[in-house]
């Protein structure tokens, strides 16, 4: 499968690395970028024709930060690189597209998990040095490919293909919040992201247990509403047309575990943000036949992903609770006690 989208050209199928290494093909100098594992499991496979110089970044930063991002892109130019490879999971896909928008050069991402869509959209998510949700950049010019290899997927971890799951079902939650803003959406935007959203939320629920136990062409069908599906929705979300409370939940969470020492959280991105899906559907009601109920059991039974606040294991007291929600409140662009209201339904 190779889609010509609004972020670049999208390339899913087995072995889709080798479609990668003919696309590279005719470069001198490539700077490649990445963690350890997702290096580790993904260089022995890039054999470019004719590439004399193949630059490695190790990338340990926790998420994507400007600062830190603008002193990769400079090293990618005094390397005279003639690209950027994004290798692994959501930051370092993030970090990549980051370095190629400030360096100028053409960008290549080959996920190794999928737990986010930040492989197929041209959005980055911005942090600072602390870790916060600092806002987040548009990048200028579409990524020349993104390489969903199947054969490399199928051998992912199940809980982060589970946690991309997960953060998919916000696509259905958040286009459903829309109705709780005075001016969000026009109703033509609205019923097609309606629409979208609950075709990804039915692909889960057909597909789902299929990827997890490994079954191949289930997996192919998760991989595609993972990534290219839910990354459409957010491109058409990125200006908050859309509503985005699963995700405030998220970011309002982070900070408050940082700041405030209510303890370490250790559960993937997309695991949170599954349960930051409960508290907005609890605003938002039954959407297109599909309630809190069922994608809660979905969430436990299918995907072992936490269904309320004392599976993060974390120690929250009332007034963390009512910070949360004044957090996600203030970020969100509504008020606080409809999101402590939200947030009670999943203590």
């Amino acid at each position: 499968m190779v889609i010509e989208a609004n972020m670049g050209r999208y390339v899913q199928a087995p072995g889709a690395v080798l479609r990668l290494c003919d696309d590279l093909r005719g470069l001198d100098s490539l700077y490649v970028m990445g963690g350890g594992r997702a290096l580790a499991k993904a260089l022995p496979l890039l054999q470019v024709p004719g590439l004399k110089h193949l630059h490695r970044e190790l990338l340990y930063q926790a998420a994507p930060c400007w600062k830190e991002c603008q002193a990769l892109a400079a090293r990618a130019k005094e390397l005279h690189a003639q690209a950027v490879l994004g290798v692994g999971g959501g930051v370092a896909l993030d970090i990549a597209k980051a370095v190629a928008e400030q360096s100028g050069l053409p960008l290549f991402l080959l996920p190794t998990v999928a737990a986010t869509c930040s492989a197929a959209t041209r959005l980055i998510a911005l942090y600072d040095e602390k870790g916060h949700r600092s806002g987040r950049v548009d990048m200028t010019r579409p990524i020349m490919g993104v390489y969903v290899d199947e054969t490399l997927l199928a051998d992912a971890p199940r809980r982060s293909l589970a946690s991309g799951i997960a953060d998919s079902l916000a696509k259905l939650s958040e286009a459903a919040s829309a109705k709780l803003y005075r001016n969000n959406p026009s109703t033509p935007l609205w019923e097609a992201a309606i629409s979208q959203a609950e075709h990804i939320v039915l692909q889960q629920f057909s597909f789902a247990q299929g990827a997890m136990d490994g079954d191949a062409q289930a997996l192919s069908r998760v991989l595609f509403s993972n990534i290219f599906l839910t990354a459409q929705m957010t491109q058409l979300g990125s200006d908050r047309r859309l509503g985005e409370l699963a995700h405030c939940f998220y970011n309002a969470l982070t900070r408050l575990q940082s700041d405030e020492g209510v303890g370490r959280l250790t559960h993937l991105h997309g695991e949170v943000v599954g349960l930051g899906v409960l508290v907005e559907m609890r605003l938002c009601g039954e959407i297109a036949g599909i309630g809190e109920k069922q994608l809660r059991i979905f969430l436990r039974d299918t995907l072992r992903c936490p269904v309320n606040l004392r599976d993060l294991n974390l120690k929250l007291d009332k007034e963390s609770l009512q910070a949360l929600a004044e957090d996600m409140a203030e970020h969100a662009g509504l008020p606080a006690a409809w999101m402590e209201s939200g947030l009670r339904a999943i203590l």
